[in-house]
């Protein structure tokens, strides 16, 4: 299993860009921990998931 923002998904095999495309999140609006690891959304790597990855995505808001 892969945790996807704290919960078990069956994710392995597929990299991280197709996962978050499939779910329909945008990219540029989000930044993703990658055990442990951050990127921006736009810049997520094309990586293959494996058994125990732990992704974390975060939306980017402004304050103001």
């Amino acid at each position: 299993m892969v945790w996807l923002n704290g919960e078990p998904k069956p994710l392995e095999g597929r990299t991280l860009k197709e996962v978050l495309e499939e779910l329909g999140v945008a990219l540029e609006r989000v930044a993703v921990l990658l055990n442990e690891e951050a990127f921006p959304g736009a810049e997520v790597p094309e990586r293959v998931l494996k058994e125990g990855d732990m992704v974390e995505v975060v939306a980017l808001m402004q304050g103001g």
